[in-house]
């Protein structure tokens, strides 16, 4: 079709455009699109790219066809059985118990090795706002009372630091494989099948499949590393993932989802949550919004009423949260990140463009120490150098100096913002933004994949299965794994990324695109990373989540094409 040929070039060129532009910025620190040889390889593989993805959405179409009516041969003879999902609430319960607990029992070795947890990223700041009382909205609120909350407290009782970090993280590792069993119990209810007739019941279903992503939740290593980490992130994600699968509910069968309480319940305190625990989610969530309501017009009042209701509590409770705990919200860097980094890489490589009065305005807002702490891939040190006093009053005097500093100097203002952001979208990057940058217990040297850190007043204490303390050692700080051919793209954002992309243009060929609303909040959420301050796993940790639900995904979209919803999915 010519369709297909069309959005496969379509494809190709996005693909093609990651790839030469990713492989740019990881290997010479820039850009060059004045590169023969990088325009010759962009051409060639937009074509060869472009040629071959209609190729696997015609096999995708081959294997993934199911009828609506099958026949099946039993030892009393022939029969016509009827295919519709699995369900039995009761069923479900028990097997998510089951894969709850399994689920619990593979952290258990972890917690042993790298007890009493990963106690790192901003996790001594925030546990220092709860026992100072001095807070800030830098971090989420709700995410430090309840860190600080959780520790603080199991100190008090038994003086042990280790003793509140530990129950804090299980705590966390509890709630965290009790939403990913949630998950498992909804794949297997949506790919499970059930064959009958007046004299037999069969259940069909892919098991291997299942197996596969429990041990998927429960043993990879970037999972785990977050599930027993105590950056809101992992939650973060958790959350977001909870959405999704609610959405994929209410895509699915709008007019049942409203009769049950507990997946509405789930909704809003999913995207409530989202909201609360990132800023970015927050506004991931209300650009949302409106393509929601679009796509379930149908039940515009319904849908408006339940999608709101998060925004409205998530500012009632940051706000109230803020003016309870008279929280410092002052600061303005993270929503600047990109231009202050854009004006730092101009005045390093080029400062004789400023003049008297531009480098005044300049150092208004960021000191010569500042701009002297340019990295390329990370704004951390950059942002917490800017004065936001001086922004405060002054705001367009910044501006005025960033868009005149951008007429002549695209091309540098290009290199600062891709510089930060280009591992989400290129398979192959190594994630080490961090070289160089001391910890309490390592500096950071050739890989920067995960803090593996347990920050004062936790201490590390290896209680047994020293091998896996070794392994992820090994996994945080050094590249193996990320240099690892094949093995490398499992543990790579830009990887996921282009796999769930190659699936929403599948789902276009088929002129369903709508099959893919549930997933929008994620892809808002990697838009919205786009101008942050570095690139880091835990940021989209949320791509490791969803891809044990591709499967669900896939059958939504078969269902949709039938024109029938899948009613019996009328319970949790």
């Amino acid at each position: 079709m010519v369709r297909n040929r069309v959005l496969g070039y379509i494809f190709g060129i996005l693909f093609s455009a990651a790839m030469v532009s990713g492989y740019q910025l990881e290997t010479y620190d820039h850009l060059t699109l004045t590169s023969v040889s990088g325009i010759l390889v962009f051409i060639g593989l937009s074509i060869v790219i472009g040629t071959l993805a209609p190729f696997g959405w015609k096999f995708l179409d081959s294997r993934l066809y199911i009828k609506d009516d099958v026949k099946k041969t039993s030892k009393s003879g022939n029969f016509v059985a009827r295919i519709s999902s699995y369900f039995d609430e009761a069923a479900d319960k028990k097997y998510w118990l089951t894969i709850w607990i399994i689920l619990i029992l593979l952290q258990i070795p972890v917690i042993l090795a790298e007890y009493p947890g990963f106690f790192c990223y901003d996790a001594q700041d925030e546990l220092n706002q709860v026992l100072t009382r001095n807070f800030s909205t830098h971090h989420p609120l709700v995410h430090v009372l309840l860190l600080g909350g959780n520790i603080a407290f199991v100190h008090k009782l038994t003086g042990s630091w280790n003793a509140g970090i530990c129950f804090h993280l299980t705590v966390q590792m509890l709630f965290m494989t009790g939403v990913f069993a949630y998950a498992l119990t909804y794949l297997r209810s949506s790919i499970t099948v059930k064959l009958e007739d007046n004299n037999k019941t069969v259940y069909k279903g892919k098991k291997i499949i299942r197996v596969i992503s429990v041990l998927f939740f429960g043993m990879f290593p970037t999972i785990v590393m977050y599930t027993l980490c105590s950056t809101k992130d992992g939650l973060f994600s958790t959350f977001l993932l909870l959405l999704v699968i609610e959405l994929m509910k209410l895509l699915k069968d709008t007019e049942n989802f409203f009769k049950f309480k507990r997946h509405i319940f789930l909704l809003i305190i999913s995207a409530m949550m989202m909201s609360l625990l990132r800023h970015n989610g927050f506004y991931a969530y209300i650009v949302f919004i409106p393509f929601g309501l679009f796509a379930l017009r149908k039940y515009f009042k319904k849908v408006l009423i339940l999608f709101i209701i998060p925004v409205i509590l998530s500012v009632v409770i940051e706000s109230g949260l803020t003016a309870f705990l008279n929280a410092d919200s002052s600061e303005h860097q993270e929503m600047i990140t990109v231009s202050i980094m854009q004006l730092a890489r101009t005045w390093r490589y080029s400062p004789e463009d400023f003049s008297e009065e531009d480098k005044e305005v300049l150092l208004s807002f960021l000191s010569e120490r500042a701009l002297g702490t340019y990295e390329i891939r990370a704004a951390d040190y950059m942002k917490s150098f800017f004065n936001n006093a001086e922004y405060d009053v002054n705001s367009s005097a910044y501006w005025k100096l960033w868009a005149k500093m951008m007429v002549s100097h695209p091309m540098t203002y290009l290199n600062a913002w891709f510089l930060t952001c280009y591992p989400y979208w290129y398979p192959f990057a190594v994630i080490n933004p961090y070289r160089g940058h001391q910890m309490p217990h390592f500096t950071y040297e050739d890989s920067s994949y995960f803090e593996y850190e347990v920050e004062p007043p936790g201490e590390r204490q290896t209680l047994a299965f020293g091998f896996i303390d070794k392994l992820y050692y090994k996994m945080s700080l050094t590249p193996f794994q990320q240099t690892t051919p094949v093995v490398s793209l499992l543990f790579s954002m830009g990887f996921y990324f282009w796999v769930w992309m190659y699936f929403a243009f599948y789902t276009l060929t088929r002129r369903k695109l709508i099959v893919c609303l549930p997933l929008m909040p994620v892809f808002l959420t990697w838009l919205t990373l786009m101008l942050g301050p570095v690139s880091l796993i835990r940021y989209m940790l949320i791509l490791w989540y969803i891809t044990p639900l591709m499967p669900v995904f896939f059958r939504h979209l078969i269902m949709m094409e039938k024109g029938n919803g899948d009613n019996n999915e009328q319970r949790s």
